[in-house]
């Protein structure tokens, strides 16, 4: 019976989704993608980074012995301003810890473009309306800072990646495919930060994809 567990943070856990219980995207991996004899375990913390993850949900994970983890751990760690090198390191010894047995295959995202974000607008625009928050903490980056962090970021995963053995899932490729089509906003949910319900299915479709190969 293959057992599948998520490691990760709000986006893992559901939010911006209707149903949070129902509609987060490994739920609706494990729904769509699975065979219906596994199981899941939703380990996922809202506001983890990979450093909180690293030491609350890999080791309940590595105890469960699971065949399938997925991973998506960037978007906290850079909205607090960790340097990709540190994030680096953190991510390589979360992904080793959960390949270590060398049984449990392991997908993890890389850093979708955040510059689009409403909640990264309102950052550059000044704004305090409540039901649109600025994401980020402390001075906001300038749209190419951040798109040169999001960049070293996802070269950070990619070697982190190869290192271990974990496969990558192209969640920044994605989301440029949806801006392209003009459809990027149906993917984000009111609160400007979070997948909608509809971002969590194609997060879930992303992953399923690699899944397959």
């Amino acid at each position: 019976q293959l057992l599948y567990v998520g490691v990760g943070a709000s986006e893992t856990y559901g939010a911006g989704a209707d149903d949070p219980l129902r509609g987060s995207w490994p739920q609706v991996l494990f729904r769509t993608a699975l065979p219906r004899s596994a199981s899941f375990v939703n380990l996922g913390i809202p506001g983890a980074t990979a450093a909180d993850a690293l030491a609350q949900e890999v080791p309940v994970a590595v105890d469960l012995k699971p065949d399938l983890v997925t991973v998506w751990l960037n978007v906290n760690d850079l909205v607090a301003g960790f340097e990709p090198g540190a994030y680096e390191r953190n991510l390589t010894k979360l992904l080793r810890e959960l390949r270590r047995a060398g049984r449990t295959r392991v997908l993890v995202a890389n850093t979708p473009p955040l510059d689009n974000l409403p909640a990264y607008q309102a950052c550059l625009a000044g704004e305090t309306d409540p039901s649109n928050p600025c994401a980020f903490e402390g001075v906001t980056p300038r749209p190419d800072e951040l798109n040169a962090t999001v960049r070293a970021y996802n070269r950070a995963i990619e070697r982190a990646a190869s290192s271990t053995g974990a496969e990558v899932v192209d969640l920044h490729a994605r989301t440029l495919e949806a801006r392209s089509a003009g459809t990027d906003s149906e993917l984000i949910s009111e609160d400007g930060f979070h997948p909608s319900s509809q971002g969590h299915r194609a997060v879930a479709g992303a992953f399923a994809e690699v899944l397959g190969q």
